[in-house]
């Protein structure tokens, strides 16, 4: 069963618990998304930094 809408700046009708609970898991969701695309960003810059400084031997012909 999915929880109910509801507004945050309702101070008079208060969210359930399913629906603070729904909630909350809603946003580690999107904080995973986020730190997943932070580590993949960082990743492509520290390889960039690494080739940059330390560029792949190529033998001699």
């Amino acid at each position: 069963m999915k929880p109910l809408p509801f507004d945050l700046n309702d101070i008079i009708h208060e969210p359930s618990d399913e629906q603070l609970d729904a909630l909350m898991e809603a946003v580690a969701v999107e904080a995973r998304k986020h730190a997943q695309a932070a580590r993949e960003q960082l990743m492509v810059r520290l390889r960039a930094e690494i080739m940059a400084i330390n560029p792949p031997f190529q033998p001699q012909a």
